[in-house]
């Protein structure tokens, strides 16, 4: 279930527990998360999530648990804010329940003033959780605009839990891009780095800065190089060493390697296209080749495709180091610069 070995070992284990005791509660929700997260089955996920809550309806944690999942997973918006609603009734004051609360009402209902309402009762009842604060302050930068609030809940958060390695990233982010503070920008994406030196949202993120902040294009292609090696199939870390060989280390063979690859794990996947599109038309002068590839991106979503193509253009007429690259978040994959909620 941790992601050390083989999930069908897992879940047979699990299933044999199952069968020597068809209530334990444990068992039916390691065996639904192991569905939900490695195997991939929602149906049989949700199936067991509903037999926990079925056997122990007394139990909030089993409850807003599916509230996420229903959330995050089957995007049931609806049956997800009933359930966080009976979460509440159960125990009004858990702070969990009412942080993920305020994060669906922000992300889900657009409705800012309840989520503030959700994140500001969370922090009362548990004032140093820094899971809550941290994205109470996420809230604060990307749905309301409050960036000198944000920076307060944010120290606070790092006060809270100087270690936590997401509000460390989301923090790092809102350095470079709200105060243009690099120094302390590295300094948190290093410190992400010393609490999980596999972590690949913070390699890129770091490898961004050091690419298109310091020159320091060696550095950059170290990093890059390590979150490919956690993750070889991360299209982002594809990508953004595709750029950094095409427009930084002047190695068109090696940008076109990564290019491929990217193509590989995502054939129809925009950013992809889009970049190596780029790549053939001013480095290969592949005209054809590349309005090839722009025809397919636009297949698959046509105002993306126009938007990276816009990017790359302005690029082009600049410097051309950032048009390709793509900022990571910690859940939810390759995004512009925001950070993320957490759960």
């Amino acid at each position: 279930v941790q992601g050390e070995g083989d999930p069908r070992d897992a879940e047979r284990l699990l299933q044999s527990a199952l069968r020597e005791d068809a209530g334990c509660i444990e068992a039916l929700t390691k065996l639904a998360m192991l569905y939900e997260f490695q195997l991939e089955d929602l149906p049989k996920a949700e199936r067991l999530y509903l037999k926990a809550m079925e056997l122990d309806p007394a139990d909030v944690t089993l409850v807003y648990d599916f509230a996420v999942f229903l959330q995050e997973r089957l995007h049931d918006f609806e049956r997800a804010e009933a359930t966080y609603k009976l979460a509440l009734t159960m125990d009004a004051n858990e702070p969990n329940v009412l942080n993920n609360y305020a994060v669906f009402l922000s992300e889900c209902r657009n409705d800012t003033a309840a989520a503030e309402k959700m994140f500001l009762r969370s922090i009362e009842v548990s004032p140093n959780a820094s899971t809550a604060l941290c994205n109470y302050a996420s809230f604060l930068e990307n749905a309301a605009g409050r960036i000198d609030d944000a920076e307060k809940v944010y120290e606070r958060a790092l006060v809270a839990g100087p270690t936590e390695t997401s509000t460390l990233y989301n923090y790092a982010i809102f350095l470079e891009e709200h105060r243009a503070d690099y120094g302390r920008a590295e300094d948190m994406y290093r410190r992400v780095l010393q609490e999980d030196p596999f972590d690949t949202d913070a390699l890129n993120n770091y490898a961004l800065l050091l690419q298109n902040v310091r020159h320091a294009y060696t550095e950059a292609k170290d990093l890059l190089d390590r979150a490919l090696k956690v993750a070889p199939e991360d299209l982002a870390t594809l990508n953004n060493l595709a750029v950094l060989h095409e427009d930084c280390l002047l190695d068109p063979d090696g940008a076109e390697r990564m290019y491929r690859r990217a193509l590989e794990v995502g054939p129809e996947d925009v950013t992809s296209l889009c970049n190596y599109a780029g790549f053939l038309r001013k480095t290969r002068e592949d005209e054809a080749g590349a309005e090839a590839l722009i025809d397919k991106a636009r297949g698959v979503d046509r105002a993306m495709a126009d938007r990276l193509i816009q990017a790359h253009e302005e690029a082009d007429g600049e410097d051309g180091t950032e048009g390709g690259s793509m900022r990571k978040v910690p859940s939810d994959g390759p995004a512009a610069s925001e950070a993320t909620f957490l759960y």
